[in-house]
């Protein structure tokens, strides 16, 4: 075997998430098949992280031991002069003895051909003595083995009677980990203990835990660059509406759509960079549909979805959405929601700003998203980012979105000044800008500014 080539066996009990730990490795949804039944995986399959041209590693994917006490009983009566090693190898020579332990077969012989063994386990699950006979016959194998505790976070789970019972067996490198609730430090975990058991791969091990880091922060500054973008976009978005109530309704419909928009397509990017599908999302509890939110990003009750506290009268009882932007003036109010319709030429500012606007306004007024809208907008892509990010490649089952709650919006210091900043640059909708080259860096700057906010709170998360 190439030397360079390093080797994993992923074995254990039929239908304990093997194929579910191998996809969240890889970050791809596509390896395998994963179903809530026993003996999904039929055949030994495999796939590569790569480190660099020269090496990379190579996780093998096995059938799931279904009957270890029998296969234990035909291993250990072969010859009990053999050692583990040789008894393994006595089976495999006779498997034709042996029909029915077909699939075992397959494990054993990926046991004798990688350098080392993942044994995946359901903390769910009773410790029985069907698995205390899987590691015995994993120990014949002479190598190192890693149990990994699958399923930590979910209900049911006994860390502490696992642990317990692998110390009993002399393992105790084990790694806790979740294929479905995924957390990057765990991952590493498992690298690091690889780096333990094989010495003379420390040195590799250390450059595929470096390369996985890298790709890690790239993604995720990626994403924070995206997110970025979309509030400045969002903010720069700006229609120029007559100064009546149908004018009004008419543009105010156009710039709600064209954030929407702007959302969406940054909702389609972010699930790219971090490899998953639409359906993917669909079938969890992300209050999105088919590439929308549910929850619409102008109904009013996203104040209380995301924590957004309406201190403003400007907002009471109806909403987020429009702000009517009096350039001329240099001021902006924060006008409410279109519900149904304008209630009122001015909505809920009329009373109090209806002469001062009519002194300053004549003919036409601006429209943009107001405040509450760019701060909602700011708590679902923080939302959104983090459960992407807590999302394992085999999850299959409902989770919910990690709610934001109200205390936890962190909105920078400068946040006021970008939004100030953006709305007096319409240009710098993506659509507009690009034979703008100054007003491009401009841009970029704020970018860059806010995509550093949204690194200083995930560094503090």
């Amino acid at each position: 075997m190439n030397k360079a080539l390093l080797s994993v066996a992923v074995v254990g009990h039929a239908n304990t998430g093997k194929t579910s730990l191998i996809r969240t490795l890889l970050r791809d949804a596509s390896f395998g098949e994963i179903a809530d039944k026993a003996g999904t995986t039929r055949h030994v399959e495999g796939a590569e992280i790569r480190v660099d041209n020269s090496q990379n590693l190579v996780i093998y994917d096995t059938p799931g031991l279904e009957d270890s006490i029998y296969l234990l009983q035909v291993i250990d009566g072969a010859s009990q002069q053999y050692d583990g090693v040789d008894r393994l190898l006595s089976f495999i020579e006779n498997e034709k003895k042996f029909p029915d332990l077909s699939q075992e077969l397959k494990v054993l012989k990926a046991l004798l051909s990688n350098d080392i063994i993942f044994y995946v386990v359901d903390v769910r699950e009773p410790i029985l003595g069907k698995y205390r006979d899987e590691l015995k016959i994993l120990s014949y194998a002479a190598k190192p083995i890693i149990p990994v505790l699958n399923f930590i976070d979910s209900p049911g789970a006994d860390v502490e009677a696992w642990q317990t019972q692998l110390a009993r067996l002399n393992l105790h490198a084990f790694v806790s980990f979740d294929s479905v609730v995924f957390r990057f430090s765990d991952e590493l975990k498992i690298y690091q203990k690889m780096q333990t058991l094989l010495a003379h791969r420390e040195q590799q091990l250390a450059q595929l835990i470096e390369q996985r880091k890298q790709q890690w922060q790239e993604r995720e500054a990626a994403a924070q660059q995206l997110i970025a973008q979309l509030l400045v976009e969002a903010a720069a978005c700006r229609f120029k509406a007559d100064n009546n109530e149908q004018s009004i309704e008419i543009f105010s419909g156009k710039l709600q759509s064209r954030i929407r928009d702007l959302e969406r397509q940054t909702l389609t990017q972010l699930l790219a960079l971090y490899q998953f599908k639409q359906d993917d999302i669909d079938q969890h509890d992300l209050p999105i549909q088919e590439g929308e939110w549910e929850l619409d990003l102008f109904s009013s009750d996203n104040l209380q979805e995301f924590g957004v506290k309406a201190t403003s009268n400007f907002v009471k009882g109806a909403g987020v959405g429009v702000a009517v932007d009096l350039v001329a003036a240099g001021m902006t109010l924060g006008a409410a929601a279109l519900a149904g319709g304008v209630a009122g030429v001015l909505w809920g500012v009329k009373q109090r700003y209806y002469d001062e606007i009519q002194a300053k306004v004549t003919g036409h007024r601006y429209l943009c998203a107001d405040d509450l809208t760019l701060q909602v907008l700011w708590a679902r892509q923080l939302s959104l980012l983090l459960a992407l990010q807590q999302r394992g490649h085999a999850s299959m089952t409902k989770v919910s979105l990690a709610a934001v709650q109200s205390d936890k919006i962190e909105l920078p210091k400068k946040w006021g000044k970008w939004l100030r900043r953006a709305r007096q640059h319409p240009q710098w909708l993506a659509s507009n800008n690009s034979d703008q080259p100054l007003l491009a860096d401009k841009k970029q700057l704020i970018i860059d500014q806010i995509t550093s906010a949204l690194a200083a709170i995930s560094e503090g998360k």
